[in-house]
């Protein structure tokens, strides 16, 4: 074996060696090279992909908003003719309705691309800010909450929502919560989001978005835009009615079946479904006034698309709809 040189005093490699350590050296820069450069590859990729992706999303989100803009307009044509809501049977076979305020998803064209539009009356919920502890306590009952226990969130619900801090008996106003792990005060003030609910006492999360013990949560059932201490049985979902009247699914269904037909006999067909007739004062039957719009789209080649919607007043602005809330990038759902 060959032994390495001296040159001036320091060992010299043999030349097979300073070949191969160079050839190691250069293998290590192609190595370095090559991880950049495909690592520069994949960031190309990503930044040409979240291009892409952006502006498919910014173009199904300007459809979208066109959709809601429509729908407006098609609102705003209804309820000066007073059909807005109105059952097919009240219409006729040959009426097709600008609007559908039933809650349930409706496909329509612009512009050659898909979009799902559906409305729901805010009027056909529960003002959570109007009603009074003893239908709060019914409708919790309804919904599968013990007695007990809905008497005390209702009470915590109007302690919330009232201006004084006297709480009620089972209530709870701030010297409560500021004893909680993560302390807060008590608001003292109308409900602005059903978000609020969550931080009231006895509201858990099972109760507030529904689950295994109660099927429908207090978030389907309340509104805190209903401006009127009424539940607009016209336009109700039957959870809903479910929820307030306590009915079976007999009775649910007779009373679809009452409110399919359109007529004068709705509001009192619901009022004889009432378990309990103080409850009675809640119903009404008028055409919607307040709505939630919201509208899916997605290019057909995208792969995102855009979920939009809007709360809104028609019975308020002469200049076209008055808009209590707008909502941008809601999660997209799944639409049948």
């Amino acid at each position: 074996m060959a032994e390495a040189g001296r040159h001036g005093g320091r060992r010299v490699l043999p030349a097979s060696d300073q070949r191969g350590f160079a050839l190691l050296v250069v293998l290590w820069i192609f190595i370095v090279l090559f991880v950049l450069g495909a690592e520069f590859a994949t960031e190309m990729r990503q930044d040409a992909q979240a291009t892409v992706n952006f502006a498919d999303e910014t173009q199904s989100y300007y459809l979208a908003t066109a959709a809601l803009n429509q729908t407006f307009l098609g609102a705003l044509i209804e309820n000066d003719q007073a059909t807005l809501g109105a059952s097919p049977e009240e219409l006729g076979p040959e009426y097709i309705p600008l609007v559908r305020v039933d809650g349930a998803w409706h496909a329509q064209t612009l512009w050659g691309a898909p979009v799902h539009v559906r409305v729901f009356d805010e009027s056909g919920k529960v003002p959570l800010n109007l009603v009074d502890q003893a239908i709060l306590q019914q409708i919790l009952v309804n919904l599968g909450v013990s007695a007990d226990e809905a008497s005390q969130i209702a009470d915590s619900i109007l302690d919330w929502r009232d201006e004084d801090d006297e709480h009620r008996v089972g209530g709870a106003e701030s010297d409560y919560y500021l004893d909680l792990p993560r302390p807060y005060l008590a608001k003292n003030a109308p409900f602005d989001s059903l978000d609020e609910l969550r931080l009231v006492k006895g509201v858990r999360d099972e109760l507030f978005f529904g689950g295994e013990a109660h099927p429908l949560g207090l978030v389907n059932l309340f509104s805190v835009y209903n401006r009127e201490p009424t539940l607009n049985v016209r336009s109700a979902s039957p959870e809903v009615m479910r929820a307030v009247l306590g009915m079976d699914e007999k009775q649910l269904q007779q009373f679809l079946t009452t409110r399919m037909a359109g007529g004068g006999a709705l509001l009192a067909e619901a009022t004889a479904l009432l378990g309990n007739p103080a409850m009675a004062d809640l119903l009404t039957d008028e055409p919607p006034s307040i709505l939630l719009v919201e509208a899916q789209a997605r290019l057909p080649s995208a792969r995102v698309g855009a979920h939009v919607g809007a709360v809104v007043d028609l019975g308020e602005s002469n200049e076209g709809v008055y808009i209590l809330r707008w909502m941008d990038q809601l999660p997209l759902t799944e639409v049948s």
